[in-house]
């Protein structure tokens, strides 16, 4: 794939508990493309996520985003990587209690110092959170609490949006918006999203899907 943003060659991860999670697993991902990650709970899913996006290091392989192998970096080049170049969505929002919806958003833009009012009222009203920006995540819901990390996410313009299980804690009705959402940021904000689920509703977004089994990923029916 000559256009991939994302590329992992060759990854394994093994703990000495648990074996090998992963076992030569390699994954291409296109700018803009969206893949699931399909599997049980305890697959490796969310191994897998932590290593694409530099939170883990492999026992073996590689990681290239943008051209660039970040496996090996220091944290500190690291950090700047996740800051600029990944979103990351997890289970549990993880917005920040004392701050309104805007300034969540704004978060990131304020750690890579380039504040940014015009971005963060795009992303809110992208995202439908506008009527909530002056809100903080207690005052709304579980779902819409799930958009806001979205549009965090996408604060500083990255390349890929890493999302693991982002539904498993919504209702049907909140799990279409959020789905939605996370298609808005391919459509409309160009970023390649890479969403690890069990979740059926799940298996009907578009783009890419792979069952991961064993270590290895298959292609999803």
């Amino acid at each position: 794939m000559a256009d991939a943003v994302l590329r992992a060659r060759g990854l394994w991860k093994s703990y000495d508990a648990r074996g090998d999670v992963l076992r030569g697993l390699s994954l291409e991902v296109a700018g803009g493309e969206g893949v699931l990650l399909w599997g049980a709970n305890g697959s490796g899913k969310t191994t897998l996520l932590s290593i694409l996006g530099g939170l883990d290091a492999p026992t073996r392989g590689t990681v290239t985003l943008g051209g660039r192998e970040i496996t090996g970096l220091r944290e500190s080049e690291l950090a700047k990587v996740r800051l600029h170049e990944l979103g990351f969505v997890f289970q549990t929002h993880n917005l920040i209690d004392d701050l309104t919806v805007a300034e969540n958003v704004a978060l990131p833009l304020r750690l890579a110092r380039k504040p940014d009012e015009a971005r963060v009222a795009e992303l809110l009203e992208a995202f439908d959170l506008k009527r909530l920006a002056s809100r903080r995540p207690g005052a709304i819901s579980v779902g819409e609490s799930q958009r806001a990390a979205v549009a965090r996410a996408l604060a500083n313009g990255p390349r890929v949006l890493l999302a693991d299980e982002p539904t498993a804690a919504l209702d049907a009705k909140g799990t279409a918006a959020v789905l939605g959402a996370f298609e808005r940021a391919r459509t409309s904000f160009g970023a390649a999203v890479v969403m690890a689920s069990h979740d059926a509703d799940a298996r009907g977004i578009a783009g890419t899907r792979y069952a991961l089994e064993d270590g290895v990923l298959r292609p999803l029916d």
